[in-house]
């Protein structure tokens, strides 16, 4: 009995696992509707730039971090600054350590938190190609494969069913007909569904690979622009001397365009004077000075700066908000 129960799961587990894969392909069409559906309702844009208001946090986050790598260059050329023995320029070097330590460890600690937002910002633009094309070639490679699903689906049925079929493919489907364990409709219609969604399946990768490649290759002189910018070192921007009105007023700033108010204080321009003066006090309490109190100069000196531009962020946006005039272009600290 045993060696019965045997023989009759062995020869019946092949079939099983056949008949569960045919049964599965019939799940291929209606993902291939879903995922066609959600790429094509997918809205991207062909526009990689940065965003107004990422390129204002990166100009400023690179002018911080240059200024901190002035500073911390100072203080290094302070310590190699000894005269005397070997012996006198170490204990000065020393010297010169201990009296900065505080306000080194903290200009260290910032340059790390600028250096990751400036390579955070600058990968944005190739971050938004890439996405841009991945739902492009994913649009296509669902469309395609949809496409050729019904191509091959619609006549092969027509055939099995409307056609005189030739010795062969009736002599397939009476060997077929019995490795079918389960039967909730006609067994031709799963084996043309599985042979058409095998070579959908197999087509799909196919065809996303192609419409990348070409995308590539349609933009491979704004994307090599876009990964040089990405890839671009923050510390060579010390090596970038700032002109000579930011070295007399580092605190001084442009506002972006016509609305930078709105962009510092994060409204739209349609905004009230109730909105604007709310805005304005939230700011400025996370970067009143008051809060880097007992930290490095820097620190402070980047807090008073962060003031003064909302200061004269909300001295414009009380202009065009209840005088109905344009913001300036330009406000200096």
């Amino acid at each position: 009995m045993r060696d019965m129960l045997g023989a009759a799961i062995i020869e019946t587990y092949p079939m099983a696992v056949a008949n569960a894969a045919l049964f599965a392909l019939t799940l291929v069409l209606p993902l291939l509707l879903v995922g066609y559906a959600r790429q094509a309702t997918r809205r991207v844009s062909a526009d990689f730039s940065l965003r107004r208001l990422e390129a204002f946090e990166l100009d400023r986050a690179e002018a911080q971090y240059r200024k901190i790598c002035q500073r911390m260059g100072e203080i290094d050329k302070l310590a190699r600054g000894g005269t005397g023995s070997l012996w006198q320029r170490l204990k000065h070097r020393i010297k010169i350590g201990e009296q900065y330590d505080v306000e080194l460890e903290d200009l260290r600690a910032s340059a790390r938190h600028l250096r990751a937002s400036i390579i955070l910002f600058r990968r944005r633009p190739i971050q938004r190609l890439r996405a841009w094309v991945h739902v492009i070639s994913s649009r296509f490679a669902f469309g395609g494969s949809l496409a050729s699903y019904l191509t091959i689906l619609v006549p092969a049925t027509v055939f099995i069913y409307f056609s005189e079929q030739p010795l062969w493919a009736q002599d397939l489907a009476s060997t077929l007909e019995t490795a079918m364990l389960w039967r909730p409709f006609d067994e031709r219609l799963l084996y043309v569904n599985a042979i058409t969604s095998a070579f959908v399946l197999a087509l799909m990768p196919l065809l996303y690979t192609m419409r990348r490649a070409k995308l590539y290759s349609d933009h491979r002189l704004q994307t090599k622009a876009l990964r040089d910018f990405a890839g671009a070192d923050p510390d060579k921007l010390i090596d970038d001397a700032p002109s000579t009105a930011q070295l007399e007023d580092p605190l001084s700033f442009d506002l972006i365009d016509g609305d930078g108010w709105c962009a510092i204080l994060g409204l739209p321009p349609t905004a009230t004077a109730d909105e604007v003066r709310e805005a304005y006090k939230a700011k400025v309490r996370q970067s009143h000075p008051d809060r880097v109190h007992g930290l490095a100069p820097a620190f402070r000196e980047l807090a008073e700066a962060e003031t003064k531009k909302l200061n004269a962020a909300y001295e414009e946006a009380l202009l065009a908000v209840n005088g109905g005039q344009e913001p300036r272009a330009k406000v200096s600290g």
